[in-house]
């Protein structure tokens, strides 16, 4: 499994399955740190602090996809991004009734996110976007999931929609749903 150094700003661990040889790993790390950059400020609340936590991305082939997606959502199809944020019920260690807790808690990882390649270059040779531009939007995307952010309801979709569209207009970024909503 090929890898990149761990980012000095935030904790983000990629890793890009061997049987891509297509993903451009030199410039990889700066597209994503730029996102999260952008989330940072596009989300105060949230600031630097809730998204230097431990973000692993893995970049992999239409087969992994599809087991992912098939054995956690139940979804027997390969996907653009699967996020797998860290349940609250996994992360905290409750203390016995009069206890105390023994010093500081460690920092729990945010979660992790699956990311098609094909899929990703695909659509956005379809979508007439630059591969890094929908790279950009989709891991801007699962992060959102990671941080407990949904889309089933059009208000949410909305919402999500508006802090997906801020963060990449931070980057130079146009609004990807402008041309989806053209196509429709």
């Amino acid at each position: 499994m090929k890898g990149l150094p761990p980012s000095s700003t935030f904790s983000l661990d990629i890793q890009i399955a061997d049987e891509l040889d297509d993903v451009p790993a030199e410039i990889l790390r700066n597209e994503l740190t730029a996102c999260l950059m952008a989330l940072a400020q596009t989300l105060p609340e949230v600031g630097l602090l809730g998204l230097s936590r431990d973000v692993c991305v893995r970049l992999c082939g239409e087969a992994e996809s599809q087991a992912l997606n098939r054995d956690y959502r139940g979804r027997d199809k390969p996907t653009n991004v699967l996020s797998f944020a860290l349940q609250e019920s996994e992360a905290v260690f409750p203390v016995a009734a009069g206890g105390r807790s023994m010093g500081e808690q460690p920092v729990l990882p945010l979660g992790d996110l699956a990311i098609c390649w094909p899929i990703v270059v695909r659509e956005a040779r379809q979508q007439q976007k630059t591969t890094n531009h929908h790279l950009s939007h989709l891991f801007i995307h699962g992060v959102l999931h990671l941080l407990g952010w949904e889309h089933e309801a059009p208000a949410e979709a909305l919402a999500m929609e508006k802090t997906e569209c801020a963060a990449l207009a931070q980057m130079g970024i146009a609004d990807p749903y402008v041309s989806e909503a053209a196509d429709a």
